[in-house]
């Protein structure tokens, strides 16, 4: 009797796992585009290029911006983007694999990072981190945050990767590739330029829910829809009270008695306070040589002023402020209490220290490298700094050529 009890009990699970593995089947072919709002094979083809490489630099762009340790390991995320390419692509030469949809991962992503506090603390003395170690509630470095982060990015990408994978093998493949590629720089283009006139997250995630929209089913757009609109909600409450630049996320805390602590992608960056409650190395040149030596000054990594601000205060008689980033320049334009940049002595120049120093024929009674230090790396495929030139020698005798 226990012998066909058991047995029945084993047909019953094993019906119950066929009914759930129908249903789950059944759930996939509802997500599966059968009758999608752009059906033509080569348009769709250049959708799912330019989504991915337009969702590849949101996340390298974006999540940085809040799990702070990533602004200088971003090539994590690189390779979180093309491992899951490549899972997803090995997953179209099945026909049929369950998966979540895109909009459900992006939604889970975007909660994540919300919902979780990611801080890393560094206590090496060997280690030069700008970390958080003022900050009591921080207890040690998390080692979960670089897998979780890795893994569902990874994730996310498979889905979109699988559906780009079933369009390739169902065109010839000169056509797949034309379409793969110009989606892909048409995808790079749109982010660049969005970076480039400073637009919020909530700009890029609208943009990438346009065109899962327009890759999704008929009969699916309304669930798609109501889970971007979710997912936006919680971009906009992230990015509340922030700008953004080309290159961070800057937030401005008020500073006692008057100005603002200027702080990037989570870190303190500088100040915008009033000269007299700046530290004293700002005075020590002028110190030094005596107040009225100098007529003829350049500032590398102006940032909001305050060198500037010193430099007038001291008589000299013309200024060059080279700022890379036009976002914080605009800020201490606006907000620093001392208006250094309101000043006709000052010329404002947003490029890069180095390709000034490269470019330029003028000549300067001081140069000053005042906040050179930009928090950010020069591409995601290397730990260098974006600033690394200006602090090795060959710099130092550039800048000496203009002495």
């Amino acid at each position: 009797m226990k012998g066909i009890s058991l047995s029945t009990n084993d047909g019953s699970f094993a019906e119950r796992l066929k009914q759930l593995s129908a249903t789950l089947f059944k759930l996939l072919d509802w997500f599966t585009p059968a009758h999608p709002f752009i059906a033509d094979k080569r348009a769709r083809t250049f959708l799912v290029s330019f989504t991915m490489l337009f969702f590849e630099l949101l996340c390298i762009r974006w999540i940085p911006s809040y799990v702070r340790y990533l602004s200088y390991f971003n090539n994590f995320l690189l390779l979180a983007s093309f491992l899951g390419i490549g899972l997803g692509m090995l997953s179209a030469r099945r026909q049929r694999f369950w998966f979540p949809p895109f909009p459900i991962l992006l939604a889970l992503l975007v909660v994540i990072i919300a919902k979780m506090k990611f801080q890393l603390l560094i206590t090496s003395t060997q280690v030069l981190y700008y970390g958080i170690a003022d900050q009591p509630s921080v207890q040690a470095e998390n080692f979960l945050v670089l897998p979780i982060i890795f893994g569902i990015v990874t994730l996310c990408f498979i889905p979109l990767a699988r559906s780009f994978g079933q369009l390739f093998s169902q065109l010839p493949p000169l056509t797949a590739y034309t379409y793969d590629i110009i989606g892909s720089l048409a995808g790079i283009a749109a982010f660049s330029a969005m970076a480039y006139f400073s637009l919020p997250p909530l700009v890029w995630f609208s943009i990438l829910g346009a065109l899962l929209l327009l890759l999704s089913a008929k009969r699916t757009v309304l669930f798609v829809a109501i889970v971007l609109a979710a997912t936006l909600i919680e971009v906009g409450r992230l990015q509340a009270g922030a700008y953004w630049s080309p290159y961070y996320k800057i937030r401005l805390i008020p500073a006692i008695p008057k100005g603002y602590i200027v702080d990037v992608n989570g870190s303190s960056h500088q100040a915008m306070v009033p000269s007299q409650n700046r530290e004293p190395f700002y005075k020590e040149v002028y110190r030094i040589f005596g107040s009225g030596s100098f007529h003829h000054a350049l500032i590398l990594g102006a940032g909001t002023g305050s060198d500037a601000a010193f430099a007038l205060a001291n008589g000299v008689d013309s200024i060059t402020a080279v700022e890379i980033d036009p976002t914080i320049q605009h800020l201490g334009a606006q907000l620093h209490p001392d208006k250094p940049y309101s000043s006709s002595r000052v010329h404002v120049v947003i490029n890069d220290g180095r390709s000034f120093l490269q470019n330029t024929t003028e000549h300067y009674d001081l140069i000053i490298f005042a906040l050179p230090d930009s928090l950010t790396l020069t591409s995601n495929n290397t730990s260098l700094r974006l600033e690394s030139f200006l602090l090795t020698q060959d710099a130092i005798a550039s800048a000496r050529t203009h002495l």
